[in-house]
C-alpha cells in the first residue's frame, strides 16, 4: 500500500532534512543497538526478499526470476523464503505495492521544491518523476506487467495497484499543486503526464530512441498542455 495521507503530508512538508531522523546513527556501536525483536527480524527478512526480487527482475527479467534465485540473493534459504511467501506469485504480487510505496516515499522525502516560481516547481517535480521512470523500480514494474499478461493471479495484483496509484494521485495533487487544487482536470493531467513518461521510457528500453535526449522537449510539451488545460499561462 501507499503511504497514508498524514505521512505523505509530513514528508512533503519536512523534505530531506527529516530523512536523517528516520535512520539509526551511523556512529553508534553494535553494542549500543538494542536487540531486534522476532517481529523486527521477520520484517527485515521479508524486506530483504522483496529487495532481492527487485534486483532479480531488473537483472534477469520476469521469466528467469525464480524463488531460489531470490532467496540466494537475499542471503536466506529457500525454506526461509517459503516461510514468508508460499509461491513466486504471492511474492511478486506483494512486490507491486512494495515498489510503489518505495517510489512514493523517496519522491516525497525530498519535499516540495522550494521556489516561488510555479513553472519551476512543475519542472522540478516532472524531473523527479522522470528519474523514477529511468530507474530500476520502473524496470521491475515493467517486468511484472509482462509476467501478468499470462498470469491471472499477478494480473489481479497489478489491477489493485492501479487503484492505489489513482488514490495516491488524488492525495498528492493538492499537496504538490495547491494553486490548482480546485481544478477538476488536475489529477487527470498528472495521469496523462505519467503515461507520457512511461511511453518515452519504454521506447528507451526498446532502444528506439535516446529518452534522455528527447525528454526536454517532452517536458516542454507537458508543461504547455498543463498551461492550456489549467488556464495558467505562466506554465507555458
Amino acid at each position: 500500500m501507499f503511504l497514508p495521507k498524514q505521512e505523505l503530508l509530513s514528508l512533503a512538508a519536512g523534505g530531506a532534512r527529516d530523512t536523517a531522523m528516520l535512520m539509526p546513527s551511523q556512529t553508534a556501536s553494535a553494542n549500543e543497538r538494542p536487540r531486534r525483536t522476532q517481529a523486527e527480524r521477520r520484517e527485515a527478512t521479508r524486506t530483504a526478499l522483496l529487495d532481492a526480487a527487485i534486483d532479480c527482475l531488473v537483472e534477469d527479467g520476469y521469466a528467469k526470476t525464480t524463488t531460489r534465485g531470490i532467496a540466494k540473493r537475499a542471503g536466506v534459504t529457500p525454506g526461509a523464503l517459503q516461510h514468508h511467501f508460499s509461491s513466486k506469485a504471492e511474492l511478486l504480487g506483494e512486490l507491486v505495492g512494495y515498489i510503489r510505496t518505495k517510489i512514493a516515499s523517496e519522491f516525497f522525502s525530498l519535499g516540495i521544491p522550494k521556489t516561488s516560481s510555479v513553472r519551476k516547481r512543475h519542472e522540478l517535480l516532472l524531473e523527479r518523476m522522470w528519474r523514477v521512470y529511468r530507474g530500476p523500480y520502473f524496470v521491475a514494474l515493467l517486468e511484472l506487467a509482462i509476467g501478468a499478461r499470462t498470469d491471472p493471479t499477478l494480473r489481479a495484483h497489478l489491477a489493485g495497484a492501479r487503484d492505489e496509484l489513482a488514490h495516491f494521485n488524488a492525495l498528492a495533487a493538492p499537496v504538490l499543486y495547491p494553486e490548482h487544487a480546485d481544478q477538476p482536470e488536475l489529477v487527470q493531467l498528472i495521469v496523462t503526464g505519467q503515461a507520457t513518461m512511461r511511453g518515452l521510457a519504454l521506447l528507451g528500453l526498446a532502444g528506439e530512441v535516446d529518452p534522455d535526449r528527447e525528454w526536454p522537449a517532452v517536458r516542454r510539451h507537458i508543461l504547455a498542455m498543463n498551461a492550456a488545460v489549467l488556464g495558467d499561462p505562466s506554465l507555458a
